[in-house]
């Protein structure tokens, strides 16, 4: 029987997208499939258990707050001795891997250990949302740029804030959705209007994603109430002001629906 083994190991790096496999990309498909070794990580749906071959090692190695399977040296370590070992592996992480995906630092151990690899890019949540709710991110003579902020830490570092009174255009803040109203305070004092929309949005990518809108006036006052447990995503600026004059959330259900009939 062939080994799927390499004389020199090798790592890939796929994103997964959000949500249901079907956002996975096909080169993101072929590295599952033909991998020795896969690492994955939390927040990816249970659907790609029935890509991972029957042959391939399976480890979880996700990380939730305050739940960690393994730690990020942990992870570095097993990357490389797996490679080491000359074997395929497929580290298999949620969205896009090149945004908070902590990606840098295991690529930094690979090259340490000179073991070759490759980044196949995925379906990012942040787009994914905008996708969701049925909006543009930028707008012509409205929003000119995007800005995508780590709702985790922003509220510690100031440096992270600088230039946002002059900023024209959409904010999105993951990793946020459980602190709006001192996410909304700052973005005020730093000068973006109060009047400005914000929405979060959850469970993006799924079958039934949710948001609720607001503005940052309202929000800083009363917040924006998770409706669920799965990650959420703040979307901030005036492309997002349609959302609040719209009479019906999409049904994304019932679009997916025309096509599997």
């Amino acid at each position: 029987m062939s080994s799927n083994k390499t004389e020199q190991g090798f790592v890939s790096f796929v994103s997964g997208g959000p949500g249901p496999i079907d956002l996975l990309t096909l080169r993101g498909r072929n590295r599952i499939e033909s991998a020795d070794v896969i690492l994955y990580d939390a927040l990816l749906d249970s659907g790609f258990l029935d890509l991972f071959p029957l042959n391939a090692q399976i480890l979880y190695v996700g990380k939730r707050a305050n739940e960690h399977a393994r730690t990020q040296p942990e992870i570095n370590s097993m990357l490389v001795e797996f490679a080491l070992e000359g074997k395929r592996v497929v580290r298999l992480k949620g969205g896009d891997a090149s945004i908070f995906g902590r990606l840098s630092e295991e690529i930094q151990s690979l090259e340490e250990a000179g073991i070759l690899y490759e980044v196949v890019p995925g379906v990012s949540s942040v787009t994914t949302g905008a996708a969701d709710l049925g909006l543009s991110l930028t707008v012509r003579g409205v929003s000119r740029q995007i800005i995508i902020l780590d709702g985790h830490t922003i509220l510690e570092d100031e440096r992270s804030w600088m230039g946002m009174e002059n900023f024209l255009g959409t904010i999105v803040i993951l990793m946020g959705s459980r602190k709006t109203k001192e996410l909304a305070e700052r973005l005020i004092e730093k000068g973006i209007k109060s009047t400005t929309p914000i929405v979060l949005a959850e469970n993006v990518g799924s079958l039934n994603p949710t948001y609720a809108t607001s503005t940052l006036a309202d929000t800083m006052l009363d917040g924006i109430q998770k409706q669920s447990s799965g990650p959420g995503i703040l979307y901030v600026g005036e492309a997002i002001r349609p959302l609040l004059n719209r009479k019906e959330k999409i049904q994304k259900s019932t679009i997916t629906s025309l096509f599997t009939e």
